[in-house]
């Protein structure tokens, strides 16, 4: 019984690994961001102070990669290069609102609100 009780709980503690609690006040999350043909989805994030976004590229219908370009902006993640495939983090530690584009495809943008 104390056997399956260990269990239990080292697979509650693993599995309840909620990465939440940040000292600074951010929530340590990730959102999945995806390329999908010639648009990003979403095109709008919100998150925290310290969240990631995950960029989830993959060739657009004609093969070609995509590029993730931030503006020029004090506290903006480094840029994306051209990339085919790949799940690629950017770590969002400071306030702001930070616009993006794929050069590749002209009109292909988004923005990360972080609060």
């Amino acid at each position: 019984m104390r056997q399956s009780v260990i269990v239990l709980l080292a697979i509650a503690a693993a599995c309840g690994s909620d990465s939440s609690t940040n000292p600074s006040g951010g929530g340590n999350k990730s959102v999945d961001v995806f390329t999908l043909s010639t648009a990003f989805s979403p095109n709008f994030v919100q998150i925290a102070a310290g969240d990631t976004i995950l960029f989830h590229i993959v060739p657009s219908n004609n093969g070609e990669g995509h590029d993730v370009t931030f503006d020029v902006k004090a506290g903006a993640p480094a840029n994306i290069k051209v990339t085919l495939n790949g799940d690629i983090p950017r770590v969002f530690t400071t306030r702001g609102t930070f616009h993006y584009n794929c050069f590749v495809h002209p009109g292909m943008s988004g923005d990360v609100v972080v609060q």
